[in-house]
């Protein structure tokens, strides 16, 4: 009887210690999937940025991201929110009408392909990973008030006071995260310059893997 109740309290000890390891183990790879969830999200707008500037110097007309939707209350326990649209131009520049990506050999557009929705149960769900809310961005001329305008030859059309110390910048939040000592949520910001490049920064709670590519393909740990 000793040694079977010996036996049975080892039995809990050691199911104890499963129990907790498996806690370690969970908290540890749901952490990791929320950072490569985060940089799946920036690596999509890093890349489409780089697809739009490669278009619009390929057919002559404007590209344009427009950025639609954002997270302003940044509530972890609401659902993820964030949105933009991949846009072409009908001119060189000056563009008046805008036709949603891709577009057919006649130059109109055949689907909404060019819709980045990170919503739940959108075209590029990232589970609580949303677009956070921007500064001013007007655009050039009229009508492009939020959008990121490149030009035919790569470069950026929009006016001097929406780069703010040289970059327009967009950043994606993983709001279920670990929130940093400042209370911030990891991040990772995008940094678009007026030369049509892009580089990607994230907070000291995320990390950046080396070899990342993306417009410019540099990256600031």
């Amino acid at each position: 009887m000793d040694r079977l109740g010996h036996s049975l309290a080892e039995l809990g000890i050691v199911i104890a210690l499963l129990s907790v390891l498996a806690g370690i183990g969970w908290s540890s790879a749901r952490g990791m999937l929320g950072q490569f969830r985060l940089m799946s999200a920036a690596r999509l707008f890093q890349s489409d940025a780089q697809s739009l500037r490669a278009l619009a110097i390929a057919t002559n007309r404007e590209g344009r991201i427009l950025l639609t939707e954002a997270d302003v209350e940044m509530d972890p326990q609401e659902a993820q929110i964030g949105m933009w649209l991949l846009q072409v131009g009908d001119k060189s520049s000056g563009s008046t009408e805008w036709d949603t990506l891709p577009i057919d050999l006649d130059g109109a557009a055949v689907s909404d392909q060019g819709e980045r929705s990170l919503d739940e149960g959108g075209s590029e769900e990232r589970y609580g990973v949303s677009l956070a809310t921007w500064g001013t961005i007007a655009g050039p001329g009229i009508g492009n008030q939020d959008a990121i305008v490149f030009s035919p030859r790569g470069f950026i059309a929009n006016p001097a006071d929406d780069f703010v110390d040289g970059y327009i910048t967009v950043e994606v939040v993983n709001k279920r995260g670990e929130r940093a000592e400042d209370g911030t949520f990891p991040h990772v910001s995008l940094r678009i310059a007026r030369g049509g490049l892009a580089h990607m920064e994230a907070s000291e709670t995320t990390a950046l893997a080396d070899g990342s590519v993306g417009v410019g393909g540099t990256t600031t740990p």
